[in-house]
């Protein structure tokens, strides 16, 4: 951010390009991503090669997945995994090494919780009983919600990092 800064981009500019950018980027990664499990799979069954399985998260809902629900998932996941890798990055710029750790730290936390107060069984028997298209809308939901984040917390930084 801080070069784009001096060439003159407004921060504002340079948050819608980064998240039309990522829109793009996951909707081409999709793209890529599906018609090549979807090659593989063609290939293998055409073969008759059983002994190649490539895991793919739809195959954790039905049986029957058709080509656009495929790449709309895969594009959902892939927004909310660069926006989650946005948001760390500017966890390190505004708050710098410390901040960030700890914010890592946080994270990491989040798991332990969860064994501890036994909160891995109602949340996996929430997601094993969830349809695809509640999940996808729930994960594009935190998406934007961590798209509002992260450009609240850009719009008064600085152009210097901490």
């Amino acid at each position: 951010m801080p070069y784009f800064l001096k060439l003159g981009l407004s921060r504002w500019q340079y948050l819608c390009n980064v998240g039309l950018f990522f829109i793009v980027w996951s909707i081409a990664g999709a793209l890529i991503i599906t018609c090549t499990h979807t090659m593989i799979t063609y290939f293998s069954d055409l073969l008759h090669i059983k002994d190649t399985i490539i895991i793919h998260p739809i195959q954790f809902f039905e049986n029957a997945q058709s080509f656009l629900l495929t790449i709309t998932l895969d594009t959902v996941l892939l927004l909310f995994f660069l926006l989650s890798g946005l948001l760390l990055n500017v966890v390190f710029y505004r708050l710098g090494t410390l901040g960030g750790y700890s914010f890592i730290g946080l994270l990491a936390l989040i798991p332990i919780v969860m064994v501890i107060f036994e909160w891995y069984l109602p949340l996996y028997n929430l997601l094993s009983e969830a349809s695809v298209y509640v999940l996808l809308s729930s994960l594009l939901g935190i998406s934007i919600l961590l798209y509002t984040v992260i450009t609240s917390a850009m719009y008064k930084a600085s152009a210097n990092p901490a």
